[in-house]
């Protein structure tokens, strides 16, 4: 415990006051994380060191870890709101945000990689001390960071993938793999998946926190067209029994978004900025000059 408490009071020592003289160090810490991860490689997930609260990894029998899997381009009061929902509706007291150094369908812009890792990291130290830790993997599939993740927690370990309802519809999208192997893909690396929306026409008028079976049993829920329109995978039963869930969004975080974020900064909007921003990542991006 000794150990654990002096080596979080040397991360918040090295942390110092965010101002600039310490970004470089900083930043070359978040370089050799990413570094570390190669997709031409089995896919891991490197925990961004030194790991504030990282606790024991491969995580003991009886934890769970909540993952929201994000570009975090910027990190926003949405996903703040999204993470601590979950973990609050699942139980589970473990947290972490991860982001893959590449996305699947579109290039790296805006925000440096390293400069996201540290908002990432601001983001974490803002939560409850010991529970949110950041990671950071090679692969941009979702086949291939549940492996990853399955690795780096353990086989008992239950976790909890939040995804946004955009990047659920390409989990579920047959051009992924190969021809015919999809559902072999994901019965095979299904975890506990939790689909998150800030549209809830789009996914999530259905009950918060239900699983997709539980919800299409409940008297007066949807109608079975218009929760498999939300569904829209296709996936056998087996598959997604008990861990497909979908969680609306509040409503009143609808409209704040990574780009909504990026318009306030680049347009020089303080008050714009504050409502989608967390204030550390308010005066972070401000103080580097990101999205200007």
């Amino acid at each position: 415990m000794q150990r654990l408490l002096a080596r979080r009071l040397s991360v918040l020592a090295m942390a110092g006051t965010g101002s600039s003289a310490s970004a470089l160090p900083q930043l070359e810490r978040f370089e050799r994380a990413l570094s570390s991860v190669d997709i031409a490689v089995e896919p891991r997930v490197q925990l961004v060191p030194p790991a504030v609260g990282g606790g024991e990894w491969p995580l003991p029998l009886d934890e769970s870890v909540a993952v929201l899997d994000s570009s975090f381009n910027p990190p926003t009061c949405a996903h703040v709101h999204l993470l601590r929902s979950a973990a609050a509706r699942f139980g589970v007291r473990r947290r972490m945000l991860l982001l893959a150094k590449q996305n699947a369908d579109k290039p790296v812009v805006g925000a440096s990689l390293p400069h996201r890792l540290q908002m990432m990291e601001l983001l974490a130290r803002e939560e409850v001390e010991g529970s949110t830790v950041c990671g950071v993997t090679a692969h941009p599939l979702f086949v291939d960071k549940a492996r990853a993740l399955r690795a780096l927690c353990g086989p008992d370990a239950t976790i909890f993938l939040l995804v946004g309802y955009d990047t659920w519809e390409r989990v579920v999208d047959p051009k992924y793999y190969p021809e015919g192997r999809r559902d072999d893909a994901l019965r095979s690396l299904f975890g506990t998946v939790v689909v998150t929306s800030r549209d809830s026409a789009s996914a999530s008028t259905m009950a918060p926190g239900l699983s997709a079976e539980g919800q299409a049993s409940r008297e007066g829920s949807w109608p079975r067209e218009r929760a498999a329109a939300a569904v829209r995978s296709g996936l056998p039963a087996e598959v997604t029994h008990g861990r497909l869930h979908f969680m609306p969004n509040d409503e009143a975080l609808a409209a704040v978004s990574s780009s909504a974020a990026r318009g306030a900064l680049a347009g020089d909007d303080p008050a714009a900025a504050a409502e989608v921003l967390p204030d550390c990542i308010r005066a972070y991006a401000k103080e580097h000059g990101l999205y200007e």
